[in-house]
């Protein structure tokens, strides 16, 4: 019966696909997805971090320069650590880098004003506080307090302090100016 063995061709060929379908899709489910293995930077915006901060979250700003070696390694290494990566994906932090050395001199001026730092170099911690004032903490490159598990608890004291987006009114506060640089609060390390 010529007829009967194509039919069983056929049925083994189809078992066979959808077999292989179900393969591919128990491998989409059961395996993760690659994770991800440094900071996913944005570039650096002033009207971003205010709406960052506007809406409760705590800011990272990688201030390093592409001629300084040593803000290149301490970059790479915290935004490159597992913990400080797992940290991140957790809790309502915006990550912003730059690059000071793409800077012209009057840009590289206004960013020192602005921040109030004569030594740039290193990370600057800000967050808008529940009194809307802006808290910032700034961490020079040739300090330890780049190590990943000390900027995790700077962000976490940061953290703390923060005006979460959910406790804020809904209606504008007139008393509440659009720059946080207005009531900075700046601490060192």
């Amino acid at each position: 019966m010529p007829g009967g063995s194509q039919f069983f061709y056929r049925k083994n060929l189809g078992v066979c696909a959808l077999a292989c379908l179900g393969a591919i899709a128990a491998l989409f489910l059961l395996v993760p997805p690659p994770q991800q293995t440094e900071i996913a930077w944005q570039e650096y915006s002033i009207p971003d971090i205010h709406h960052d901060m506007e809406a409760g979250k705590v800011i990272l700003i990688s201030s390093m320069a592409s001629w300084d070696l040593s803000s290149a390694i301490f970059e790479h290494q915290y935004s490159h650590d597992p913990a400080l990566l797992q940290f991140l994906r957790t809790h309502p932090v915006s990550c912003y880098q730059i690059d000071l050395a793409s800077l012209s001199e009057e840009q590289l001026v206004n960013w020192r004003e602005y921040f109030q730092s004569s030594v740039p170099l290193g990370v600057v911690l800000l967050v808008e506080t529940h009194k809307h004032d802006a808290v910032m903490e700034t961490i020079e490159v040739d300090t330890d307090q780049l190590a990943p598990e000390n900027l995790i608890v700077r962000l976490k004291k940061l953290l703390s302090l923060r005006n979460p987006k959910s406790e804020r009114e809904s209606v504008p506060n007139p008393d509440v100016s659009e720059k946080p640089s207005a009531s900075l609060k700046h601490q060192s390390a």
